[in-house]
């Protein structure tokens, strides 16, 4: 995923579209892959405006120029201003979107980069855009790590802690852990590990599942479940356990290379009090994945309503 979005960034900028919408959380390692595609195109310099600190060429100094391009009419009007071919990425412009100087001053640069080298990025994690500019923007989410990119995370953070060895499933099920983490967490998870374990081991996926908690009940529709029993508290159901404990090494790498088929799901109807809710709860716990419910009632009980469209 993240490959085929790097890809239609780097094709966008190549098309010359003056003005692309990166959603992100992530500034620092969204901004080294457009460093990346920048440096691939020919006389592509880099610039980046934050309402803080102006214009700066990536790599500089902050406040090493440009200081009279804060208000974001300036800078925009800068970067039209000038005549070499480059990418500006501006940070966190949506809270100024309302102005209609803004929003004339990106027009006009939509207009005055036609046939240029030259494209805006608006990097941002809200999206924010005006009725004048939907028919001219395009809009990329910024994939999170991919489990490669997580690895070199856990890499650097296993060198820290000295003479830490991991075997290669407990590095894997540490990684799918942490997958929907962005890089900066997944440091913080992996390093809060370290410190409370004084080491990292398939016993610390707990602790990095604790961070995905954290970022659940910040969401407000999902919740996470937890669960202490094991799946030998679940009376009866000899065949249903037979069978989960079997698919417990399903969603590993090995098994998609060996060419098994990952588990799709399961539906499960009994009446209450049969252990329909412990087998959900303690099959997460065997595999090692996180639980979420989904409270449909959540939804459409007034609260969730219209939020899609806002």
């Amino acid at each position: 995923i993240n490959t085929v979005m790097k890809e239609e960034l780097k094709v966008l900028i190549k098309a010359q579209y003056p003005l692309i919408y990166l959603l992100t959380f992530e500034e620092e390692r969204a901004e080294r892959t457009i460093a990346t595609l920048a440096k691939q195109q020919p006389q592509r310099r880099l610039f980046t405006w934050t309402v803080t600190h102006g214009i700066v060429e990536y790599g500089q100094a902050r406040g090493s120029q440009n200081s009279n391009t804060v208000s974001p009419e300036a800078a925009i009007d800068w970067a039209i201003r000038q005549k070499d071919a480059g990418i500006y990425v501006f940070k966190d412009l949506h809270p100024f979107m309302d102005s209609p100087a803004v929003t004339r001053c990106l027009r006009d640069a939509i207009a005055s980069f036609k046939g240029t080298n030259k494209t805006i990025i608006l990097m941002s994690p809200v999206q924010e855009i005006p009725v004048e500019l939907e028919k001219e923007v395009v809009v990329l989410d910024f994939s999170m790590p991919s489990m490669s990119e997580l690895n070199q995370v856990l890499t650097a953070e296993l060198g820290k802690a000295h003479g830490s060895n991991i075997t290669t499933d407990v590095r894997e099920k540490l990684l799918k852990a942490s997958l929907g983490l962005t890089e900066d967490e997944a440091e913080k998870v992996f390093r809060k590990a370290r410190v409370v374990a004084g080491k990292l081991t398939e016993s610390e996926v707990d602790i990095v599942l604790s961070e995905k908690k954290q970022l659940i009940r910040r969401n407000g529709i999902l919740e996470y479940i937890e669960e202490d029993e094991t799946l030998d508290s679940v009376g009866g159901l000899e065949e249903l356990k037979r069978w989960l404990r079997q698919r417990s090494n399903a969603f590993t790498e090995r098994a998609r290379e060996y060419g098994l088929p990952q588990p799709k799901g399961m539906l499960i109807l009994g009446v209450p009090g049969c252990g329909k809710s412990l087998i959900a709860k303690t099959t997460a716990r065997l595999w090692g994945l996180p639980l979420l419910r989904l409270d449909i009632g959540r939804v459409y009980d007034g609260s969730m309503v219209g939020r899609s469209e806002a």
